[in-house]
């Protein structure tokens, strides 16, 4: 699934869509004593096949309605190997009922450079500038205006807002997520409760097991569209972040054509050893 920016890696939509949806996961659960408006950071792994490829690392800040979020991305370990590459990510918007981007923008450094700068209106592209362009293809499906309508930034979409939500009211709802090339829903459905220990946080995760939909873009002969878009081993466990405004993405389990990509939390807040006291979700 497309939450996330172009991983440090030479991924292709499947991956790039997984990648994205992990990274923004850092901001899942935080230290108990985080004061309202301070920044938030937490640290993430990233493994294929079993194998870590990246670590990331997130901060978010929610301040009087308004959000920013940065996100960084490396490889590690063997994936250095093959390609060093670095992510650097922002999206700014506000908190109502649903995640309203106001701006986004990545710059990704690696064998090439990927950018995207991107500003939004009311879920609207106003401006818009993606490097490198869509290659043209007979198959490319085309980005109209439409599909740059009612959209929210691929970083913002893993950020929910609570505003009462529980259970089923967290996964049921569809993310329509445009990246600077694509136009791709994410269909989340609830699939239960489990427990989540991670240094920083405790308690319960709501689990979504999650479908993508794509839109415009994307590449409607290949086989990785066809593969991602009958794709059933898609999940995304959800934490609440302290304060209770924001929920986010604690791990995310994708299956690609090749094995399973992981994102899995490994630390959020002031949680290491020695470090404050830890978030704990209600019971």
């Amino acid at each position: 699934m497309h939450f996330l920016p172009v991983p440090p890696l030479k991924a292709s939509g499947a991956m790039k869509i997984a990648l994205l949806a992990g990274a923004l996961s850092l901001t899942s659960a935080v230290d108990a004593t985080a004061a309202k408006g301070e920044e938030i950071k937490a640290l993430y792994n990233i493994s294929f096949m079993g194998f870590g490829i990246a670590k990331a690392s997130l901060a978010v800040k929610v301040d009087r309605g308004a959000y920013a979020a940065k996100l960084h991305i490396s490889t590690s370990g063997l994936a250095r190997i093959v390609s060093s590459e670095e992510t650097y990510v922002n999206s700014k918007g506000y908190v109502g009922r649903s995640m309203m981007s106001s701006s986004y923008d990545l710059m990704s450094r690696g064998d090439k450079i990927t950018q995207v700068d991107m500003s939004l209106s009311s879920g609207n592209i106003r401006s818009l500038k993606a490097i490198p362009e869509l290659a043209e293809r007979d198959d490319r499906v085309p980005v109209t205006n439409a599909a740059k309508r009612n959209v929210v930034d691929p970083l913002s979409a893993a950020m929910v807002p609570v505003s009462g939500k529980v259970g089923k009211a967290v996964c049921d709802r569809t993310l329509p997520v445009f990246d600077g090339w694509t136009r791709y829903d994410i269909k989340l459905s609830y699939s239960g409760t489990e427990a989540a220990d991670v240094p920083g946080y405790k308690g319960d995760a709501v689990k979504c097991d999650a479908r993508w939909i794509p839109v415009a873009g994307h590449r409607s002969g290949s086989k990785s569209t066809e593969f991602m878009t009958n794709n059933r081993d898609i999940s995304v466990w959800f934490v609440p972040m302290a304060g209770g405004d924001v929920m986010v993405p604690s791990k995310v389990s994708v299956k690609t054509m090749r094995g399973v990509l992981l994102i899995q939390a490994a630390q959020f807040g002031d949680a290491a050893p020695g470090g404050k006291a830890v978030a704990q979700a209600d019971n």
